[in-house]
């Protein structure tokens, strides 16, 4: 198939990310700044000397104009230099790309397993609408879809991983076997897998239920149109009529969803992190904050929302392909 996209659509969207990106950085160096004190009173002793904190903070650059000091926190962000840890002599960076490839194995499982499962279970629902089995998949989803994140997460961890109804299938938390620092390739993957279980479970029984439900409204409304019964007089198979007329034209709801549900999944994958240990950018988004550690706190937040805006923009462009009646950048 052809590309619609023009150059002109594609660079729209591209300029759209970045302005959300740029209004991102702005929110957060205006909720740093509303905080009380500067990061040199969080650095350091109450007893030191003001000449010793007046150097600090022209070091940091805080006696400048606040219009200055805003040019050099975006364009510090916008190059990735985030500054160091409050609590070690880390680079914040340097923490960043340790956690984001753990936080986005287990984004990404759960997003494929929600968008696929939820996906087919709305075609088969929709597709034998009014059925029994319509309609206790679609009880069950809507129940699925209120529960919370973490209620469901301390739930899986109480029956399959503690003691109380004498099951421990599955470890507690982390990512690898505790007590452990050496694996072979074989031990690594095995393990990261078999810690994925409850994290991605916990995720995937709520998130699959959106996609269910409105892949499921699309495929019975689409089921009604003309081109459904001229599909089926042709002698088409029910197989066909289902998956190649039916299922892709219903589609394009479901994409939406699919743009709108990666907020919600990262927002999800955040207290997963926390409830399981697992040691991603969540996890560590949730311990600077307790720990007033503000310039990983702050970093982190900007990688999600970037990662965010990065994929929405993917999925956007993604949504051209699934509908040949939209021609995007042309003048219709």
């Amino acid at each position: 198939m052809a590309t619609r996209i023009s150059f002109r659509y594609l660079l729209k969207r591209v300029l759209v990310s970045v302005v959300v990106i740029w209004a991102l950085l702005t929110i957060l160096f205006l909720l740093l700044k509303a905080m009380p004190g500067d990061i040199t009173t969080r650095l350091l002793n109450p007893n030191i000397k003001p000449a010793d904190l007046q150097n600090l903070r022209e070091q940091y650059g805080l006696d400048e104009p606040l219009w200055v000091q805003y040019l050099k926190w975006v364009r510090n962000y916008m190059v990735l230099d985030f500054g160091y840890s409050l609590r070690s002599p880390t680079p914040v960076i340097d923490l960043i790309i340790e956690r984001l490839p753990r936080t986005l194995v287990l984004f990404t499982t759960a997003y494929l397993l929600n968008l696929t499962i939820g996906t087919l279970a709305g075609i088969e629902f929709g597709w034998k609408r009014g059925s029994v089995e319509d309609r206790t998949g679609f009880m069950g989803g809507l129940t699925l879809y209120s529960i919370p994140y973490f209620w469901l997460a301390w739930l899986l961890l109480l029956v399959f991983s503690y003691q109380q109804f004498g099951l421990t299938w599955f470890p507690p938390g982390k990512m690898t076997p505790s007590f452990e620092s050496a694996f072979s390739s074989v031990e690594l993957f095995t393990g990261v897998l078999w810690h994925l279980v409850l994290p991605v479970v916990s995720l995937s029984a709520v998130g699959w239920a959106g996609y269910m439900l409105v892949m499921r409204t699309s495929m019975q409304e689409t089921l009604g149109e003309e081109y459904i019964q001229t599909a089926r007089a042709k002698g088409l198979s029910p197989t066909a009529v289902k998956y190649k007329h039916a299922a892709r034209n219903a589609m394009i709801p479901v994409t939406t969803q699919a743009i709108v549900g990666i907020a919600f999944l990262i927002d999800g994958s955040v207290i997963v992190e926390t409830v399981f240990s697992w040691p991603g950018i969540g996890a560590l988004l949730v311990q600077s904050i307790l720990n007033r550690n503000f310039p990983v706190a702050l970093a982190a937040f900007f990688m999600l929302g970037v990662l965010i805006v990065s994929l929405r923009l993917v999925t956007d462009i993604v949504y051209t392909y699934l509908d040949p009646r939209i021609k995007f950048g042309e003048n219709q």
